[in-house]
C-alpha cells in the first residue's frame, strides 16, 4: 500500500484526526500507520503500570489533542521521534502545532486534508494536498496540490 511504500522510501506518516483516540487508533491499525504496541498495550501484556514500560520499547503513540498546548519542546521531540504517531481529537490549531513542530525539527511536511478545519495546516505545510472529490473549496484553495481522485497512493 502507499503508506508502506512511503515508509520504505523514508517518508514518515503521522495521522491527525478529529476522531476519538480509540477510533483513531483502530483506523490507524487498519491502514498500517500503527503496527506496534502502544505503551498501554505493552503495560497490559507485561502486567505493569504504563509508566514502568521503558521508553525505548515504545514505538507507537496515540496523543490526545488536549495535551498539545501544554507540551514542552522536549516532549514534542520525544513524541515526534516515534515511528508510529497518531494525534486524535485535533482542532485546526492543534494541527498547525504539529506542522510547526515537525518543521522545527527540519522535516519537510506535507499535509493532506479535505475540510475547512484542515485549511490552516494545509497552508502552513511545505506542501498542502487537498482532496479533489471530497475536498471543500476552502481546502482546495489552501492547498498546493489537489488529488483529483482522492487517492493517497496516486
Amino acid at each position: 500500500n502507499a503508506e508502506y511504500m512511503g515508509r520504505r522510501a523514508g517518508v514518515g506518516v503521522i495521522m491527525m484526526t478529529g476522531d476519538h483516540p480509540s477510533t483513531a487508533e483502530a483506523i490507524a491499525r487498519q491502514v498500517n500507520i500503527i503496527t506496534s504496541k502502544t505503551r498501554e498495550e505493552l503495560a497490559e501484556e507485561r502486567g505493569c503500570a504504563p509508566e514502568a514500560v521503558p521508553e525505548d520499547d515504545i514505538h507507537a503513540v496515540v496523543v490526545h489533542g488536549q495535551v498539545l498546548p501544554t507540551l514542552t519542546t522536549e516532549e514534542w521531540d520525544h513524541i515526534l521521534a516515534k515511528r508510529e504517531i497518531v494525534f486524535a481529537r485535533m482542532s485546526p490549531v492543534h494541527k498547525t502545532l504539529i506542522v510547526d513542530n515537525c518543521q522545527r525539527l527540519g522535516h519537510i511536511v506535507a499535509v493532506t486534508g479535505d475540510g475547512v478545519n484542515d485549511s490552516p495546516s494545509l497552508k502552513r505545510a511545505n506542501v498542502g494536498v487537498a482532496m479533489g472529490i471530497a475536498g471543500t473549496s476552502v481546502s482546495k484553495e489552501a492547498a498546493d496540490i489537489i488529488l483529483l481522485d482522492d487517492d493517497f497512493s496516486s
